[in-house]
């Protein structure tokens, strides 16, 4: 009975992240404008809120109510602080957000990949047939020089490209050693396709390498990468604090000439960091702030967007907020390691360099991966759920 009622509750959750995360998928990526759009988003986000309660109560008295009083303590400070950042944010989606992300880890992971893989790869084939067929129009965007980028349905030519590299991490991973090389074949040459029609570099460089990691270590029978080896291990532990603070060395402590350099590389992201931090400084609980982007289809003369999810997330959440989130993501990483989780340890690298440069970090219908920072509010003792 005990079994049946906790199969149950996983089915649940699954079904309501798939409902929630296609939706948000179209709803935030997609270049269609859906009758009453606003009011569905504010349901499901309230769906996933409600959802996600009963969730936590139900294991609340699976477990007997028997929790650790240290985790207590820590979810109800975590969530008082998430209710106090409601304010810098659209609420409802930061609410629904890290809801899903505190009871996240009382679920296995590879089902999350599973459920992820599924919705995100059914919403990438429908949206890019749909654009071929001329069912849903381009989105065109100028940037300041004039180029003009499509986006193969959705609605800013990065989104495909963004998507397709969580797919493709997750797919990886969810596969781990059984994954095929004509499966590989197949990830690389949908990385290709989505690059030469859009045209965004770091999303492809970064899967491109995912995919020749997983295919040398293959090919060399799980030899190519050591956890053993001390200097790997310890970078692929900090790799999130690592990534930060060479950033921020780049963005403010390298001579002119270099930065000029590396920022026209970056599509100007280095300038509009340093503008950002210099324009609205970093406080304890961040602060609200509107983003200039596009007007019409062109970048904006004053566009002062911030990608770094780094950077963005110390500015709109504060410090505070922003150094927990370094801890949880540093805490799953060494779980990647002491589980000896290759694919994963390597997985959280690029997303750490990738997080740098770009803001998905923790939209879970972008990433599944940051559902792993609720292993720590976890009731359920699952072992080794990575």
């Amino acid at each position: 009975m005990i079994e049946e009622k906790n199969e149950k509750i996983d089915k649940y959750f699954y079904t309501v992240y798939f409902i929630w995360g296609i939706w948000a998928q179209i709803n935030n990526s997609v270049n269609v404008r859906i009758p009453f759009q606003s009011a569905i988003s504010s349901i499901a986000n309230v769906f996933m809120i409600v959802s996600m309660f009963f969730c936590l109560l139900f294991l609340l008295i699976e477990s007997n109510f028997r929790v650790p009083i240290d985790k207590v303590i820590c979810l109800v400070l975590f969530v008082f602080l998430i209710l106090i950042l409601t304010k810098n944010q659209s609420p409802l989606t930061f609410l629904a957000t890290f809801s899903l992300i505190i009871v996240a880890g009382n679920f296995n992971f590879n089902n999350i990949l599973k459920t992820y893989l599924h919705f995100t790869g059914l919403l990438l084939l429908l949206v890019i047939s749909l654009y071929y067929l001329g069912k849903i129009p381009p989105a065109m965007i100028a940037g300041l020089n004039l180029r003009m980028r499509t986006s193969l349905g959705f609605s800013y030519y990065t989104y495909a490209s963004q998507l397709l590299f969580y797919f493709t991490l997750a797919y990886g991973v969810y596969k781990n050693r059984t994954i095929t090389y004509w499966e590989l074949a197949l990830l690389e040459l949908a990385n290709l396709f989505v690059f030469y029609s859009t045209n965004t570099r770091n999303p492809f460089t970064l899967s491109t390498f995912f995919i020749i990691c997983i295919f040398i270590n293959k090919l060399v029978k799980d030899k190519f990468f050591s956890l053993e080896l001390k200097p790997l291990k310890y970078i692929f532990m900090f790799i999130f604090p690592i990534c930060f603070v060479s950033l921020v060395i780049i963005t403010f402590y390298i001579s002119a000439n270099k930065f000029e350099e590396y920022n026209t590389l970056l599509s100007g992201r280095l300038w509009l960091n340093r503008l950002g931090i210099e324009r609205w400084g970093i406080h304890v609980l961040g602060q609200k702030i509107a983003f200039n982007t596009f007007s019409n289809g062109v970048v904006s003369n004053n566009y002062d967007f911030i990608d770094s999810s780094y950077f963005q997330m110390l500015l709109v959440n504060g410090w505070l907020f922003f150094g927990i989130i370094l801890i949880l993501f540093t805490q799953v990483c060494r779980e990647a390691i002491k589980q000896k989780n290759i694919f994963l340890s390597i997985a959280l690298c690029l997303i750490a360099i990738h997080s740098m440069f770009d803001p998905q970090l923790l939209m879970p219908w972008y990433s599944p991966f940051c559902l792993l920072l609720g292993n720590t509010f976890a009731i359920r003792k699952l072992g080794n759920n990575l």
